[in-house]
């Protein structure tokens, strides 16, 4: 259902309308308390084919991200109703998307929420530091390969780590794009034919079309009989139960077959089974031993890189420099000799201090923004008591007031103070059942 705020009574069609944030970086925007104008871009502006210069993942439409908890409230937008995509705050201090308020306010320039006067783009001003830092850190899955990440480091994921995110075909003379796990295989954008149904199509579209849209996909397993795929029949024969299979402990000696299903009752009897446990267990001693000697040898190479820079560079001051960083030095090779050049030595240990601080920036944005919620979450119930305060301080006023008037009236003089007795008589009277009155009324508050 739209937004009752939304122009024209239904949502725009932000489809076309793609967003890219940059890689896990900080945002240059100023403190919380700042408020300066922001020049937002006009939406329409965009050039779809820039988007994609560097590869297909570096453009990706945020609204459309599946995130994996339910996104505060406090970070939607009134207008499309998905987490705030480069998001902007107007005068009277209503958060959007860029693009949204942009949509809106072509239809309609005023704010959509309480339809005050709006100028664009001078009136809209970035919101606080804290409030982007919640977005950056909000989870999502990643729409190609489906893992859980930050959504600041998304594209940066995609343009770079990301095994079915499209890229360029690594064959120079062909233009299209293949998944980046493909890109290995060569160019597959060439016509073949499939094994199981002889229809000709392109051999990067041959693997899906076996396993979805082949008609004779289908086939029996001649072991079995159960029904499988063709194209995966090599991964069904390693776990078919009714394929004659080894005894595990064949290469120490035991010349037992038989099916998968019956090896384990001869698992159990077989005379090899103690020498296999006792080989298997000193195998994994030596693997453990042999990643502490390669750990050890690093460290001596780390050492003896640094005693020949020393000798090299003898005013050089490492006191600010820790053997851990030292022993991360990318090395070439094992026989890598140490790089002659200071620059090269000090950019190894610069690009090793910016890994860290990486880390670091993702932990600390992801501890503002708990603590963000935990002020939130405290901050509620606080605001409704002292609203029920402000309601019964109220109330208590015009009690008092009511009292007050009260009281002057009943001192004021009646009209018979000075006369007769006679004349008095009546005013004593109804002075004494005013006071009734207000005691009846007393008593009730």
């Amino acid at each position: 259902m739209p937004p009752p705020n939304t122009p024209g009574g239904s949502p725009p069609d932000l489809s076309p309308l793609h967003i890219t944030v940059p890689p896990n970086t900080p945002f240059n925007h100023g403190s919380p308390r700042s408020r300066r104008t922001r020049t937002a871009r006009n939406p329409y502006s965009i050039d779809e084919n820039k988007v994609y210069e560097t590869g297909p993942s570096d453009g990706v439409d945020l609204r459309c991200l599946k995130y994996v908890s339910e996104v505060d409230e406090n970070l939607l937008c009134p207008i499309c109703h998905a987490a705030l995509v480069d998001p902007v705050t107007t005068p009277c201090d209503h958060t959007y998307c860029e693009d949204c308020l942009y949509t809106a306010w072509k239809s309609n320039p005023t704010c959509p929420v309480d339809r005050s006067p709006l100028v664009l783009p001078g009136d809209v001003v970035t919101p606080p530091k804290i409030v982007l830092n919640q977005l950056d850190a909000l989870k999502v899955k990643c729409p190609c390969c489906g893992d859980t990440l930050p959504r600041s480091m998304l594209r940066n994921h995609l343009s770079r780590y990301c095994s079915n995110a499209l890229v360029k075909c690594p064959d120079e003379v062909c233009e299209k794009l293949v998944k980046r796990k493909d890109e290995g295989k060569g160019c597959l954008h060439y016509d073949s034919e499939c094994p199981d149904c002889k229809e000709h199509l392109q051999e990067i579209d041959m693997e899906s079309h076996r396993e979805v849209e082949c008609e004779n996909r289908e086939g029996i397993c001649q072991h079995c009989s159960e029904t499988i795929i063709r194209c995966k029949e090599p991964e069904h024969l390693k776990s078919c139960p009714e394929v004659m299979t080894p005894c595990k402990w064949t290469k120490y000696g035991c010349q037992h077959g038989a099916l998968r299903k019956e090896l384990d009752a001869h698992a159990n009897e077989c005379r090899f089974s103690t020498v296999g446990q006792m080989a298997e267990m000193l195998q994994a001693e030596i693997a453990t031993l042999r990643d502490q000697m390669h750990t050890l040898n690093e460290k001596d190479k780390a050492q003896e890189r640094r005693i020949k820079f020393l000798e090299t560079h003898p005013h050089f001051n490492f006191s600010d420099v820790s053997s851990q960083s030292v022993s991360r030095l990318p090395d070439s090779s094992p026989t890598a000799e140490f790089p002659e050049s200071r620059d090269q030595y000090l950019l190894s240990l610069l690009e090793s201090q910016e890994s860290k601080v990486d880390q670091l920036s993702v932990g600390l944005t992801e501890l503002e923004a708990k603590q963000t919620m935990m002020l939130f979450n405290e901050t509620i119930p606080i605001k409704e008591q002292l609203a029920e305060l402000r309601s019964a301080q109220g109330v208590i006023g015009m009690h008092v007031r009511w009292l007050m008037n009260f009281r002057m009236q009943e001192r004021r003089p009646g009209p018979g103070a000075g006369g007769s007795s006679e004349s008095g008589g009546p005013g004593g009277d109804g002075h004494r059942r005013l006071s009734d009155t207000m005691r009846d009324v007393i008593t009730k508050l």
